[in-house]
């Protein structure tokens, strides 16, 4: 089993903690713009729900601040209300 030394961006705690929040905080905040989007075209959830074919309580499950869903699920929201969905990776340095 390796070590965190063989691997330098696991070794130090107080990196990998902002690293986490980052992530974090850059899922909810495409949450909330999809979210945004939908207000925006005059959609409610039961209209992004009929569109997806699920209940409304999903599509509200799914807008949650602490909701965790699939980026298939994601990707099936965004093109229900209209939306892309830009992503990039990078590195700490």
């Amino acid at each position: 089993m390796s070590s965190n030394t063989e691997w330098p961006h696991l070794s130090a705690p107080e990196a990998v903690r902002a690293r986490s929040k980052s992530l974090s905080q850059s899922h909810r905040r495409m949450i909330s713009d999809l979210v945004d989007v939908r207000i925006g075209r005059g959609m409610t959830q039961g209209d992004v729900a009929a569109v997806l074919g699920v209940t409304r309580q999903r599509v509200s499950k799914m807008e949650q601040y602490d909701s965790n869903p699939r980026l298939e699920s994601i990707r099936k929201y965004a093109n229900a209300v209209g939306a892309r969905i830009e992503s990039r990776v990078s590195t700490d340095g």
